[in-house]
């Protein structure tokens, strides 16, 4: 393809990124319209896992603070620690303080499927894609991978700055500017601080890969390094950072040039990390004392693989997904190549679309024919190739010794780089395709079909294979109507939940167990700190020690499917009927029964004879204040995570916080005495210092080169 001139490039581009945008937004009404009109998800983790960490960071940060510390989850966990609630991360903090959970989390989702269509096409750009191209390599991106997986939040939220990195890192090397230096860096922090590292992970092999690649065509003598076509006006030839003098450099002194340039990346790079250092160094802490920090049973690498045979989905989807077939189940039965561990259809889903399968093929077949070629299509062939090697999971006995590789689970996810991959060649494919027409009108048929083709495919294909589906109305939108939320918040006392649905009745504003986490503290994942299984598992199965272990893990009320009290359990009925929000969610008809537990001590124990009154005063997600008084010396117990974040004081003087099993303990003597647990992760602190004077290093760079420093 010929490189346009820079005057018809000035007036192309901003038509081109109208484009984009319509594009970006149009694709979400299709995909998404549900969403667009007050609609939401159901299925997979959106209920279990997203909505409960959402709703518990929007009540806090409606309330005025942003909560570090969930009471509501089991026994508490550290928010910053587990990640996924992504606390931190800039459009969760403004958007849960403006609107509702439900309607905040359908604004952050249609929010980065557009930000996503975008920043990708704006890639491709880059990557010397400069006609229709882009929004074949946009769509194959962001709608190829993402939309199964939309239960999961954090895939869109993470794979959002892929395209950023790569296209800054890209732009950064053709001009020279320091603003995709700052950009790339950026994008690098806030996708940490979305809480969802393995996407994160993946954008730092792809590009660290990029740039070695780099070097290497730099070592071949015979060749010149040539930057991308640039699609931006030159600035002042004369200036020591301008496009042309950049350029220049390049041709003259390729070595040098591009180690000043991986210099500057790396140090960006850090920048980036240090941008989301109180959501690291929370993580970091968590890490030591979570089921991740050993592999084994309770942390599998190699789950969510990708089996080979599975891989003719990319070639054949209407076999793989009609929608007679259980997907689940056939993954089972492969044995060509499978590893051990398990799966399931959205961990091991890689789809691109036929229309641009066929362009590869047939495309890639004429190019080798004409010798034509480059090291770029080979490095993107190269990413294709290594990314479906590693999410079979065949690599993973030799990787999983390597510095994060052990850390995650679903080496499926490194499918996201192949769609990546995929979605660069074919845009540059399309390109090269249209420009061997002269008509106009044959180029615009041929870019017509081809997009609304592939937009039709993409369309048909999560149908079958996503755990979620859309509904109007939404569960979520019926929690201030929940009977069961309003009776629950005027009982007396803490409010502990025995309860199906794991996390789910945490947007009724009270704590609940069991817990599901997918990284938390390795008590909710220990045997001896569990609450004892039957055989069958049976929640409902009432024995004398599941029993005790609820009254000493602080248990006052028992949520069921069905009457408890044939079951032998010591209970009161309180209320039996539908409740709006969890009955949608658990799409259950049937009633449910809520029990007050008879006897229950509640949230605090007293590990001594004679205790006297114990008088809550606060409970709040930092702070926790009780007065208590004391006949004879003894322990007092708070069935909350012990946590070594936790400090406590008595009577205004600090004491060595203890443990009683999993649980917060303090010795008293006798007496009447105020006690104090305050939350203060200080390794948080420390982050949210480095974080700032690197957010003010950041803003100030641009300023220092403009001015030649």
């Amino acid at each position: 393809m010929n490189r346009p001139e820079p005057n018809t490039q000035k007036r192309l581009l901003p038509l081109q990124t109208v484009w984009w945008w319509i594009g970006g937004v149009g694709l979400t009404w299709l995909f998404w319209g549900t969403l667009w009109t007050g609609g939401g998800l159901v299925g997979g983790d959106v209920y279990s896992y997203s909505l409960p960490q959402k709703a518990f960071l929007a009540d806090g940060l409606q309330a005025g603070v942003i909560p570090l510390w969930n009471n509501l989850t089991g026994h508490g966990y550290p928010v910053l620690g587990e990640s996924q609630t992504g606390a931190l991360y800039p459009l969760h903090l403004l958007v849960y303080c403006l609107w509702d959970v439900g309607t905040g989390w359908n604004v952050v989702l249609i929010v980065h499927y557009i930000a996503a269509f975008v920043a990708m096409a704006w890639c491709a750009r880059t990557l010397g894609i400069l006609g229709p191209g882009s929004l074949l390599a946009a769509m194959v991106y962001v709608y190829g991978w993402f939309p199964p997986r939309a239960f999961l939040d954090w895939a869109i939220l993470g794979g959002v700055y892929l395209p950023l990195v790569i296209g800054s890192i890209e732009r950064f090397l053709q001009t020279g500017r320091s603003r995709y230096a700052v950009l790339m860096s950026a994008s690098l922090g806030v996708q940490l601080l979305g809480g969802h590292y393995q996407i994160a992970f993946l954008t730092w092999l792809v590009s660290g890969a990029d740039v070695v690649f780099r070097w290497l065509q730099l070592s071949m003598p015979s060749r010149v390094p040539l930057a991308p076509p640039v699609s931006s006006s030159l600035i002042d030839e004369t200036h020591p950072f301008s496009e042309r003098h950049w350029q220049s450099q390049w041709h003259t002194n390729p070595t040098a040039m591009l180690s000043q340039s991986v210099l500057t990346l790396s140090i960006m790079f850090l920048f980036g990390v240090a941008l989301a250092a109180p959501q690291l160094a929370a993580s970091w802490e968590l890490k030591g004392r979570s089921q991740r920090a050993i592999v084994g049973v309770d942390h599998d690498p190699a789950y969510g693989h990708i089996p080979p045979g599975y891989l003719t989905q990319i070639v054949a989807p209407w076999f793989w997904y009609a929608a007679d077939l259980d997907i689940d189940a056939a993954l089972q039965r492969m044995p060509l190549g499978q590893i051990a561990s398990g799966t399931n259809r959205v961990e091991a889903h890689c789809y691109f679309g036929l229309v641009p399968v066929l362009l590869l093929i047939a495309g890639g077949l004429l190019a080798l024919r004409r010798r034509a070629v480059t090291g770029n299509d080979l490095f993107w062939v190269a990413v294709i190739i290594a990314s479906l090697a590693y999410a079979t999971g065949w690599l993973m006995p030799v990787l999983q010794g390597l510095p994060g590789f052990s850390y995650f689970r679903g080496p499926g996810r490194a499918s996201l780089l192949a769609t990546f991959a995929v979605a660069v060649l074919t845009g540059r494919l399309l390109d090269a395709l249209i420009q061997q027409f002269d008509s106009q009108g044959l180029r615009r048929g041929l870019v017509t079909i081809v997009l609304v083709a592939t937009t039709w495919d993409l369309w048909w294909t999560p149908t079958t294979v996503s755990y979620a589906v859309a509904v109007t109305p939404p569960p979520i939108a019926f929690r201030d109507a929940s009977p069961l939320r309003k009776l629950l918040l005027t009982e007396p006392g803490l409010v502990r939940l025995y309860a199906p649905g794991a996390n789910l009745p945490n947007v009724l504003g009270v704590a609940s167990t069991p817990v599901y986490l997918g990284f938390g503290p390795r008590e909710y994942f220990d045997p001896q700190f569990t609450l004892p299984e039957t055989d069958p598992p049976d929640f409902h199965a009432f024995t004398p020690t599941r029993l005790q272990w609820l009254l000493d893990a602080g248990v006052t009320h028992i949520l069921s499917f069905e009457p408890l009290e044939r079951r032998g359990w010591p209970v009161h009925l309180m209320w039996a009927g539908v409740d709006p929000l969890l009955n949608r969610a658990w799409a259950r008809p049937e009633p449910l029964f809520l029990y007050r537990l008879k006897d229950a001590p509640g949230r605090f124990r007293w590990d001594a004879v004679g205790a006297g009154a114990i008088t809550l005063k606060e409970y709040g997600p930092h702070r926790i204040t009780v007065r208590v008084a004391v006949a004879t010396a003894g322990q007092l117990v708070l069935t909350d995570l012990a946590d070594l974040n936790w400090f406590v004081t008595v009577d205004g003087q600090s004491v060595t916080p203890k443990a009683s099993g999993m649980y917060r303990a303090v010795s008293l003597t006798e007496g009447d005495h105020e006690v104090v647990w305050s939350y203060r992760p200080r390794r948080v602190y420390w982050g949210f210092a480095v974080s700032g004077i690197a957010a003010v290093l950041l803003a100030l760079i641009p300023l220092w080169r403009r001015r030649g420093l």
